[in-house]
């Protein structure tokens, strides 16, 4: 977690507090100096030696400084040859000393987390880390006690605390960062947790398995409005696969009156050979009969269905409309209707009002990413913000429209 100092200058300490007044006593400076050229020269055992020397001469006491000075140089030498214990030892007798400066003390505690972390004492990490992060909110050290938190099994404090470091820092997230606060949260079964780390993953490090595990935890606690959203949208990124899943959206689609959508998903899963297995085939065939006999009628009856809606004072039977013409693949009918189902407004008085009308927006985004208006699709996605969930799949839209 970065390099220990070579030796220390006397502007360095905390002169005011510190016997000595930041320089070694004149009776052992050649020694000492001896010591730290020797250091310098990595000719370790020389420089021990010419410490223990120093430490040893005869004459007035040594002062805090002297002390202060030999554990910085033995500290340095230690973390050099790999041995943490006697380092770590080191570091802590300087953390301690009245001749550290807050910002030596800063940097000497977060090489304590680091050679904890070594040394796998994950407890006296996060005690160091807790300790700097008192000093200085240094993201490094901030990760370094998420990281020991998560060792020590504390996966929702690790959660807590990567969560953290990924709002305070301003910048883009590691992939590895986000990584941590993933496993942190699977561990600690935080589903909200996981899908918010999937959604950053996917927008800084958009690779097709963050999609699709992004789309995996989406699935989870929803009502029907928002898992057929939730599907339309795996579809559109290609990671709806499984028989299951095209079978589900186009249940949850003739649950809709959407029976135009529901065959266009099912012919779509037998175009691409997802059912194998005999009861697949047989089961889906029969719900894709279902789905033809039920979009004719309502393809037959669209043109009286869109003058009904017209007439009717709110706009939902327009969205409606505005669906049946997106799946029937008519996308500038569908945005007409649609966007005049928005302007009347949607879902008032139904118990699920917002992802009503958040739903209007996206299907208006999709029917405009259709008629290959990307701008205004983009636009329409963005405009999903009263259900948190519908939001999310909105602004997911839009990152892969643009």
């Amino acid at each position: 977690m970065g390099l220990l100092s070579v030796g220390v200058s006397s502007t360095a300490v905390a002169q005011s507090a510190c016997t000595g007044n930041g320089k070694i006593s004149r009776h052992i400076a050649k020694s000492m100096s001896a010591a730290q050229d020797a250091m310098k020269a990595k000719k370790w055992q020389e420089s021990l030696a010419k410490l223990k020397e120093a430490e040893a001469t005869p004459g007035p006491a040594k002062t805090q400084y002297d002390a202060f000075f030999a554990s910085e140089v033995r500290a340095y030498i230690y973390s050099s040859t790999r041995q943490d214990a006697e380092a770590a030892r080191e570091l802590e007798f300087g953390v301690n000393s009245p001749c550290a400066t807050t910002e030596v003390k800063a940097r000497k505690l977060k090489n304590l987390v680091g050679l904890y972390t070594q040394m796998r004492n994950y407890p006296k990490a996060i005690e160091f880390g807790n300790q700097a992060l008192k000093i200085s909110r240094d993201p490094e050290v901030q990760v370094a006690v998420a990281q020991a938190h998560f060792q020590s099994g504390n996966h929702k404090e690790a959660a807590r605390m990567m969560n953290i470091v990924l709002d305070e820092s301003g910048r883009a997230p590691k992939e590895q960062q986000l990584l941590l606060v993933r496993a942190a949260c699977e561990k600690a079964n935080d589903n909200a947790c996981v899908s918010k780390v999937f959604e950053r993953l996917v927008i800084n490090f958009p690779k097709p398995e963050y999609w699709l595990n992004l789309m995996q935890a989406l699935r989870k606690d929803n009502n029907d409005i928002q898992q057929l959203n939730v599907m339309r949208l795996s579809n559109q990124i290609k990671v709806l696969k499984k028989p299951e899943e095209y079978k589900e959206m186009a249940q949850l689609a003739l649950d809709e009156n959407l029976a135009g959508e529901a065959q266009a998903i099912l012919e779509e899963g037998f175009a691409k050979n997802v059912f194998v297995e005999k009861r697949d085939i047989d089961v889906n065939t029969r719900l894709l009969n279902t789905a033809k006999q039920r979009a004719a009628a309502e393809k037959a009856a669209l043109a009286k269905a869109e003058a009904d809606a017209k007439a009717a004072a709110t706009g939902d039977a327009d969205v409606k409309v505005g669906a049946r013409y997106l799946a029937f693949g008519d996308a500038a009918k569908a945005v007409e209707a649609i966007s005049r189902g928005i302007k009347k407004g949607v879902g008032k008085g139904d118990k699920n009002e917002a992802q009503r009308a958040d739903e209007a927006t996206i299907l208006l985004g999709i029917a405009q990413l259709r008629a290959n208006n990307k701008a205004a699709a983009v636009q329409a996605f963005r405009a999903a913000k009263r259900d948190e969930k519908m939001a999310l799949i909105g602004k997911l839209w839009a990152l892969d429209a643009a």
